[in-house]
């Protein structure tokens, strides 16, 4: 009888082991796997991949493959970072503890760049003017920005002192960025060089009276005289810092006229010049 009673209390605790292996498997949720959301960058950069997290029920640990394993960082991370070339489709397996295996795909897009260009080489002479190129972008950056009237813009004038190299960055709808250079060859020369319309509205581009190649004389005297012959402006020397204005207040927009005695034994300038605002 004493044998019978222990198979008897055996069997009990083989059948309660039983009863909460098979509650606790019937507990336990089934593995997914989450890859992320499709998703796009620009060529030349990397983007991390999966989900948030990437795998969860099952039975922890678990192990990871990301296959192609080709411009991966890791292929055995739960969130690699992708750098491919071109657009790739990524698939990740996961395996828990137990041996389930289960899959998800994310497409990675790959974005071109856009074709920036700013434009061909140019020569100008010194204290002149020119117009920068940029094509190929939404929104545009150059540098240097100081001899530009507006680095923001595709077509900024430039007025460089000596040969410079200006570079844009460029970027598209997609924020995608590519650069190009140019580079402008400044001739010396002190031959004056008129720029015959400024908008005086303080936003710092052509703000100015101003003349190339003024710096070169010294001993120059300028004077500016409405259509009734009525001097509004006078310097000596003129220095490029005249605003359009007369006792603090702006002269309206019209046409005015200058006349330039340069010194240096140079021929007295005349012309017109056009305030604009």
């Amino acid at each position: 009888m004493p044998m019978l009673k222990e198979d008897f209390l055996k069997k009990i605790v083989l059948c309660c082991s039983l009863f909460f292996f098979w509650i606790n498997s019937y507990s336990q949720t089934a593995l997914t796997v989450n890859a992320g959301s499709n998703t796009g960058f620009c060529l030349g950069n990397s983007i991390t991949i999966g989900g948030t997290p990437s795998a969860s029920g099952g039975v922890q640990p678990y192990t990871y493959l990301w296959q192609p394993v080709s411009a991966l960082n890791a292929a055995n991370l739960s969130n690699p970072n992708a750098s491919p070339t071109t657009s790739t489709d990524y698939t990740l397996t996961v395996t828990d503890s137990t041996g389930a295996k289960v899959s998800d795909v994310i497409t990675v897009t790959v974005l071109p760049l856009p074709a920036v260009s700013a434009g061909v080489d140019q020569t100008i002479l010194s204290g002149g003017s020119t117009s920068l190129n940029g094509t190929g972008a939404v929104n545009y950056f150059w540098t240097p920005t100081a001899p530009l009237t507006n680095q923001n813009s595709a077509n900024p004038a430039a007025t460089p002192i000596e040969t410079t190299t200006f570079c844009v960055t460029g970027t598209d709808a997609n924020q995608c960025a590519n650069y190009d250079c140019v580079t402008i060859e400044v001739l010396p020369s002190d031959e004056l060089i008129f720029y015959n319309s400024f908008t005086p509205n303080s936003d710092g581009i052509n703000d100015l009276f101003y003349i190339g190649n003024i710096e070169f004389y010294p001993n120059n005297v300028l004077e500016v005289f409405n259509r009734n012959g009525k001097m509004v402006y006078r310097a000596a020397p003129y220095q490029n810092k005249w605003n359009g204005e007369i006792d603090g207040h702006g002269l309206p927009c019209a046409t005015y006229y200058y006349v330039l005695d340069p010194g240096r034994g140079k021929p007295i300038k005349r012309g017109g010049l056009t305030i604009i605002r």
